[in-house]
């Protein structure tokens, strides 16, 4: 069809049901997150109200009254320890300038720190000495409101704390009482009062609206100190259901010194928070009051924005879809065209890569015949050898571990050989290896150390990898074994070892630490060996390092040295071909879900 006709193509009646199908689908979507994350903010501003806002209010709150009386405590205990107050007191109060010291002692307390009463009481005269330096009252047994000072006496506290609300001030007094002399047989009682009326308007600071409340309640719910003057002297039972002041006395009752936090339905201001918290210098609790409606005002306004967001997403959609179905042609129509172009190219693109990948495949398989046809074939290792297992197990389908064996009529070379690399590139390094060896051992005259060292210079040399600059650093590790008829073996190993388990002995017999073919390794590196006189019951084992370094097991290490000597000291007693069985399902269950790292090759063997 024609650009100037495309126009006048009616919309696909099907694409206007997908387009309100989605429409409708996108709009749920955005109120349903809307709501969720309502819900979710909201969840979070009360968590965070209850355990932190709650928590730090009471916290300042109490900080700053109990740092009040903590230091009344303190002047009232140097009072009560000022040596020349005391030897007044114990003079009977005779002397006239320790009279003039002492009674400006108590006054400068109330001139200089704002305490609205400070006192000397003696219990030699029972004077009572207040902040203006007059005798208000000889204390007497018999008086009823004198008990106090008696009881204090008789305490074994050094320093107490009363309280007294005074109905007609509107005001809680506090009296910090400390004893002169000790506690043992005190002298006198000196301290100093102060009101807490001031500090209401300090709590008002700490209101989180103007229906929040904050008290200071006793173990009865009495109301000592409030934000609201109104509210002190009262009970909470009065501002508060009686069930629930009930519940906050019951958590007081264990006497322990841990927060509450409480919810209830208030009449007026519906559901409340309440934290209880006590304080650390008095018996009292400070009980905090606040509206969840104030806690969480702002949510209003992630309503609002939320319903803000999906009308103008709803309107964006309308406009959008609108524009689609009438500014392009059939858009549906032209999406299934585009589609199947494009899955045409898909295909075409994905059997090139499906034949690349036969090819590639059917390359790498005609390598591992190659290679395999390099290696002893099985007819071979069981004519030099008693009983044997083999473990070759490439990481790829073909990898860079070999094995080779070479027989003369005195006996016979057993290797296993550790090339650079992975897959064909290791492969082509272990027929190299395996070429080199053949044309290096001519005779069964060739010592093990001295082809390891032919090697390693035949492999430089082939490789031109004579100094540091070469552009190649490729090598391999080795183990090369020589067993003779008369039961002797002689074994060198670049960065390999031998396993003999001869009996409950097992023998280690280490080649050396330098790799065969290196850069870092010399042209004249000697390599050494070791004679060893073997029986015919005796094991040998000897494995690249793919099957130690294997990660697994629960911290993810290596398999480990320590692993595979454990295997053979356990289980040397079995025939060997259940021992491979052994060796394989032991490194399986150790590696779990961790890929093979490296090529693994292992052979363990009886001699004839």
């Amino acid at each position: 069809m024609e650009l100037k006709n495309q126009s006048k193509i009616a919309p696909d009646s099907d694409i206007i049901k997908i387009i309100s199908f989605a429409s409708i689908i996108i709009i749920f979507s955005i109120c349903l997150t809307g709501l969720i994350t309502y819900r979710i903010t909201k969840n979070e501003v009360v968590h965070k109200l209850k355990n932190q806002d709650l928590v730090n209010i009471s916290e300042s709150i109490s900080y700053k009254i109990d740092s009040r009386i903590e230091r009344a405590k303190e002047i009232s205990l140097l009072l009560a320890k000022d040596p020349q107050i005391i030897d007044w007191v114990k003079n009977g109060e005779a002397n006239k300038l320790q009279t003039d010291y002492a009674l400006k002692k108590i006054n400068t307390l109330v001139a200089d720190f704002g305490y609205t009463n400070s006192f000397i009481v003696s219990a030699i005269t029972n004077h009572y000495w207040d902040e203006n330096g007059k005798i208000i009252d000889t204390m007497s047994q018999s008086d009823p409101d004198d008990d106090w000072f008696f009881k204090t006496l008789a305490s074994p506290e050094s320093i107490t704390i009363q309280y007294d609300y005074n109905q007609e001030r509107k005001d809680t007094f506090v009296f910090v009482d400390a004893l002169m002399g000790g506690t043992d047989q005190p002298i006198a009682i000196t301290g100093v009062g102060l009101g807490l009326k001031d500090m209401a308007q300090e709590l008002q600071q700490y209101k989180h609206s103007k229906n929040s409340n904050v008290w200071l309640i006793d173990r009865q719910g009495d109301i000592y100190l409030s934000d609201n003057v109104e509210h002190s002297g009262k009970n909470i039972q009065n501002f508060i259901p009686r069930e629930v002041k009930e519940k906050i006395l019951h958590s007081l009752s264990d006497n322990q010194s841990v927060h509450y936090t409480f919810e209830y339905q208030n009449s007026k201001f519906g559901l409340t928070d309440l934290i209880v918290y006590p304080l650390n210098s008095t018996q009292w609790y400070l009980l905090s009051q606040i509206p969840r409606s104030a806690s969480i005002t702002f949510l209003d306004t992630i309503k609002l924005n939320t319903f803000l967001a999906s009308l103008i997403v709803l309107i964006s959609i309308t406009f959008f879809f609108y524009f689609v179905t009438n500014k392009l042609v059939n858009p549906y129509k032209k999406a299934v065209e585009l589609n199947l172009e494009l899955e045409q190219k898909v295909l075409a693109r994905t059997l090139e890569l499906k034949e690349k990948n036969e090819k590639l495949t059917d390359s790498i398989d005609y390598a591992r015949r190659i290679q395999k046809s390099v290696l002893p074939s099985s007819e071979t290792l069981t004519e030099v050898f008693q009983d044997y297992f083999l473990i070759w197990q490439p990481r790829d389908m073909v990898g860079g571990d070999f094995y080779w064996i070479k027989k003369f009529s005195s006996g016979f070379f057993v290797a296993i050989g550790d090339c650079t690399g992975h897959g064909v590139p290791g492969a082509l390094m272990s027929m190299l290896s395996i070429t080199l060896l053949n044309q290096i051992v001519t005779g069964a005259e060739e010592k093990p150390s001295e082809i390891i060292q032919k090697l390693n210079y035949l492999i430089k040399q082939t490789l031109k990898q004579q100094d540091r600059n070469s552009l190649t650093d490729d090598g391999l590790d080795i183990g090369i074994c020589f067993i003779g008829i008369d039961n002797n073996l002689t074994f060198a190993g670049a960065k390999f070892s031998l396993y003999i388990k001869s009996g409950q002995e097992l023998k280690v017999l280490k080649g050396n630490r330098k790799s065969a073919g290196y850069i870092m390794t010399s042209e004249e590196y000697n390599f050494t060996e070791s004679v060893v006189k073997f029986n015919n019951n005796d094991l040998f084992y000897i494995t690249s390092d793919g099957y130690i370094d294997q990660n697994g097991g629960a911290k993810n290490y290596c398999f480990g040295k320590r692993n595979f000597i454990g295997l053979i000291n356990k289980h040397y007693q079995e025939p060997l071909f259940k021992q491979r069985e052994i060796f394989l399902k032991e490194l399986s269950e150790y590696m779990g879900d961790e890929s093979q790292r490296d090529d693994i090759t292992l052979l363990a063997f009886k001699v004839i």
